[in-house]
């Protein structure tokens, strides 16, 4: 039985956060995808992977200095601030398309902009909030957090489409930019509501010690690990361009068959984050390492089943025990992260994990896009499924529970 009492929702602090970015990645989401379909309705869809671009390489670009600004000035600071931050060039955003024709190469250019400038707030945001847990609970707390953080991009998924669809068909692309802007504000006043457990210092250290390749020096099996999340990252996401094509080629389908499967996986992994957040469920520090290799085991293990599906209901079925391994294993793996190291040391790691959640997709998008006109693709999803379970039957041997300084 679910212990409810125990759940991580009953912490002011975690529901704080939590509601701040539901809100906000909703809208979000929702901004996204209304932006995309923009740029492919008036303009055209080779515009849209330079648009992805231009959001992605500030991502790249801030690595270098992402973790040095969230030590110097804090963890939270730093999450409320580029909240601020990307509320402010959303506005500015709003404000400027009134006074340029739509359609026309200005109008583009300060779309392009603004996404620029919201990509290094997003550099910034996404691996202080990622490094927040640890210092907002205790530390048998910070997986149900974790767990709950992860609910909020999947309800994000779902509801961040719907309501661009709603709302395009009702006003145009300046009015979901104001919505996104007023949701930064609105979630770095909640955040600023929050109250740590214990005050952030500055960490005043030489900066050079603090980047990500010194930290990934230092722990050698935390770098193992960041292989292999990318390596499952980038094996799972053509996942994502194999849906439609057995929709459309095996299970000869239409776009509901679609709409169900994909619902199917988001189901999936909302109702693991949920359950994780409400319950009691732990898994012991000592443990972590075998958990995520079952985990891992049993991901690519319902890979290859998914590549025999023949029917819709089959692909569904499949696709909701991913949806639910996969946000256990984001979990697992972010609390292993955040509980192994130096609380100074956890954000360097947290925007190594932001690139390679940002960078997984497109560059597992472009191995698709070479691979699947030359290969089988029910083979191409078999393979990808042996290398998963290869790669877990092998983390339990090159990784250790607790990392030290200059393991082997």
């Amino acid at each position: 039985m679910v212990n409810i009492k125990s759940g991580i929702l009953g912490d002011s602090n975690a529901y704080t956060v939590f509601i701040s970015q539901l809100m906000s990645t909703i809208c979000d989401k929702m901004m996204s995808i209304g932006l995309v379909w923009y740029l492919t309705t008036e303009y055209s869809i080779n515009i849209v992977p330079w648009f992805l671009a231009v959001s992605f390489f500030p991502h790249i670009f801030m690595s270098f200095y992402s973790s040095k600004i969230i030590n110097r000035h804090g963890t939270l600071r730093t999450v409320i601030a580029t909240e601020y931050f990307r509320g402010v060039v959303l506005l500015a955003l709003f404000g400027m398309l009134f006074f340029i024709p739509e359609k026309s190469t200005m109008f583009l250019s300060a779309l392009f902009c603004a996404s620029f400038l919201v990509g290094i707030g997003s550099s910034v945001f996404n691996p202080a909030i990622l490094s927040l847990p640890p210092i907002l609970v205790e530390e048998d707390k910070v997986p149900a957090l974790n767990a709950l953080l992860d609910t909020s991009f999947s309800i994000s998924n779902i509801l961040g489409a719907a309501c661009a669809i709603v709302l395009l068909n009702i006003f145009d692309i300046k009015i979901l930019v104001l919505i996104n802007a007023l949701s930064f504000f609105a979630a770095a006043l909640l955040q600023g509501r929050v109250k740590l457990r214990n005050q952030e210092s500055a960490v005043v250290e030489d900066s050079r010690k603090l980047g990500p390749m010194a930290v990934l020096k230092k722990y050698p099996a935390i770098m193992r690990m960041l292989l292999s999340f990318l390596f499952i990252n980038v094996v799972f996401t053509p996942i994502l361009v194999m849906i439609p094509w057995y929709v459309e080629n095996v299970f000869k389908g239409n776009g509901s068959d679609l709409a169900w499967i994909e619902a199917a996986m988001g189901a999936g992994a909302f109702l693991t984050g949920m359950y994780l957040s409400l319950s009691a469920f732990t898994v012991r520090a000592e443990k972590r390492i075998g958990m995520i290799a079952i985990i891992c085991f049993f991901f690519g293990l319902f890979f290859q089943v998914f590549s025999f599906s023949k029917t819709t209901v089959e692909a569904s079925c499949l696709l909701f025990l991913i949806g639910i391994l996969t946000t256990f294993l984001n979990v697992q793996v972010l609390t292993y992260f955040q509980t192994s190291l130096h609380e100074h040391e956890v954000p360097s790691i947290m925007v190594a994990v932001n690139i390679i959640s940002a960078a997984s997709m497109p560059l597992s998008f472009a191995i698709s896009g070479i691979l699947f006109p030359v290969v089988d693709i029910p083979r191409f999803a078999l393979i990808c499924g042996l290398l998963t379970m290869l790669i877990a039957f092998a983390l339990p041997s090159f990784l250790k529970t607790t990392p030290q300084e200059g393991d082997a």
